[in-house]
Formats: C-alpha cells, sequence, structure tokens
C-alpha cells in the first residue's frame, strides 16, 4: 500500500460505498456486481443498470486498467491540495469486468507529467485513510503489459 498523503480527506462511507472502501482497505478492489445478470458496476447504486436487479454483491477485480482520460491540476483546488499540486486525476477503465466498461475516477501515482498518457497500463494501488479504508488510486504497470 502507499503511504497517505497526509490532509487528504478520508471518503464519506454509505450503505451503498462502505464495501468498496473498506475492500481498499484491506488492499482488494471490490465493484458491485449484479447476482443476477453478472454486470459489475461502478459507481455503486442500488439497482442494476442492466437488468435492474437489487440483487448485487461485492466481487474483488483483478486491479489492471488503462488510463482513458486525464488532467494534471495546476492550482489548489480545495486547501488540503495545496501540498500536492500539480497532481493528476485520471479515468481508468478496468480489465476484465463484465457488461459496460467500468471506469473508475483516480489518480496516477509515480508517473510524471511526460510519462502519462491515454492508453498507458496501470496497476491498482492504495492509499491508506485511517479506520479501516483507502482510496483506490493507481501506478503504471511495471511490464507495460499485463
Amino acid at each position: 500500500m502507499s503511504a497517505h498523503r497526509p490532509g487528504l480527506p478520508a471518503p464519506t462511507l454509505s450503505v451503498l460505498t462502505d464495501g468498496y472502501w473498506k475492500a481498499a482497505g484491506e488492499g482488494r478492489l471490490a465493484l458491485q456486481r449484479c447476482g443476477r445478470c453478472g454486470a459489475h458496476r461502478h459507481p455503486p447504486t442500488a439497482a442494476c443498470y442492466r437488468c435492474q436487479s437489487l440483487d448485487w454483491a461485492w466481487d474483488d477485480v483483478v486491479g489492471t486498467a488503462t488510463v482513458f482520460t486525464y488532467t494534471w491540476v495546476e492550482h489548489p483546488v480545495h486547501p488540503a491540495t495545496v501540498d500536492y499540486v500539480p497532481f493528476n486525476v485520471a479515468v481508468v477503465e478496468l480489465d476484465d469486468t463484465e457488461g459496460e466498461p467500468v471506469r473508475l475516477a483516480t489518480a496516477i501515482l509515480g508517473v510524471d507529467r511526460d510519462a502519462l498518457v491515454v492508453g498507458l497500463p496501470v496497476t491498482v494501488d492504495f492509499d491508506p485513510t485511517g479506520d479501516g479504508v483507502a482510496l483506490p488510486v493507481f501506478r503504471p504497470s511495471a511490464t507495460g503489459n499485463r
């Protein structure tokens, strides 16, 4: 797991999201998966987008992805981010999920401005925030392929 970046706020847990954050705190990337049709989904919702079933469970996924899009933040948008600019905000598309592509908003750590590109293979890591939860973040894949 990554070292937590002090000052950044922890996520707010709810009935629909606590499994996601707690799994991350245990070093696992877990998504909701429909109990009827098998579709993965994120962000967590009460009903399946594909079949409207209310039956779902948390399902661990492999944690590899590809950068779908990104931007660099140059100016602090919140007092907690003052020590971290410039930083990136990225959307990654997860590998090996069922249904529509699952995309997560995240950060790509350990990458400089020139190396962060659309299509970059990345692997999940976790940024602990305390109280048994963590933020899923990503790092460039060591081998560049999965």
